[in-house]
């Protein structure tokens, strides 16, 4: 059932071996951290440009209803003042950091999110669509390995939750062995 102020995110997620080559040395990022709540749907993110300044404070609940497809979340955002976030920041959360950067791909533009310790090495490649048919349409990124949209070990929420021994077998079971 959605509710009053959600909506629905449709989106695809891939693993990458590596930063592509013309993002590796770019200082045109966002550095994302999220907090996600114990024993909760929540997050907390704040956002902030390369240079340190402060984008964005957001509260989200985000889930995947037992009648959505891999491909869909139900996503409720509240913006928040720095109050109200270091309020929240006090919870106890398990905390994802990356940089995300922006990618045009063709018709298409990924984010492109690097993981910090203790997800160190871990890519991904994501994009977000209007409607699921032209979601599904988005043709299989050249610089990416593998889809990982329908494994749930890459959701942000389980990832919050690896230490870097278990990120590093997850990255060694799916990367291709060289």
């Amino acid at each position: 059932m959605a509710h009053k102020y959600a909506q629905f995110e449709l989106e695809r997620r891939w693993l990458l071996a590596t930063l592509p080559k013309s993002l590796q040395n770019s200082q045109d990022y966002q550095l994302i951290e999220d907090r996600y709540i114990t024993s909760t749907p929540l997050r907390l993110r704040r956002m902030t440009d390369a240079q340190g300044n402060v984008t964005a404070r957001k509260f989200t609940q985000k889930y995947q209803a037992p009648d959505q497809t891999a491909y869909a979340t139900t996503i409720t955002n509240f913006y928040l003042d720095e109050g109200s976030y270091a309020l929240l920041e006090t919870l106890p959360a398990k905390i994802l950091m990356k940089k995300r950067y922006k990618l045009e791909d063709g018709r298409f533009q990924f984010s492109i999110d690097q993981f910090s310790s203790p997800l160190t090495g871990l890519v991904l490649a994501e994009i977000e669509q209007p409607n699921l048919q032209s979601l599904t349409a988005v043709p299989h990124p050249d610089f990416a390995l593998r889809e990982v949209t329908k494994d749930p070990r890459f959701i942000g929420g389980a990832l919050a939750k690896l230490t870097s021994e278990q990120c590093q077998r997850l990255l060694k079971d799916c990367l291709p062995h060289t």
